[in-house]
């Protein structure tokens, strides 16, 4: 099975830092980016117990140039998706589910995601 690079994951695991990787959006004139976060449990209360937050975002790639000068970046988002999973293994097949293939998660940590 193919992981995510150890200096990649090192990231997540060692500096609790989110990690992510642009991956094929559902239409053209779309961009989408799946994020993976290390326990939002302490930073947000409304979340189940988990180890991985993955999040899944697409955004208009018109309205994202448009308004990503001005931080105003969460007005071109579509949808939003969060999972949140106990260990790898879960994390692993939410990943292939989504279609986010673990090599796409690589330096720089962000990959232009408007939000991190």
């Amino acid at each position: 099975m193919n992981r995510i690079p150890l200096k990649i994951w090192n990231r997540i695991d060692m500096l609790q830092a989110p990690i992510a990787a642009e991956v094929p959006a559902s239409a053209p004139g779309r961009r989408r980016w799946v994020d993976i976060h290390y326990d939002l449990t302490r930073k947000h209360l409304t979340c189940p117990p988990h180890r991985y937050c993955i999040i899944d975002r697409e955004f208009d790639a018109a309205l994202l140039a448009a308004y990503a000068p001005d931080g105003d970046e969460d007005l071109a988002m579509l949808s939003i998706k969060q999972y949140y999973v106990a260990d790898a293994p879960q994390l692993y097949a939410v990943l292939a589910e989504l279609g986010a293939a673990p090599g796409l998660f690589e330096a720089p940590w962000n990959v232009g995601h408007p939000l991190l």
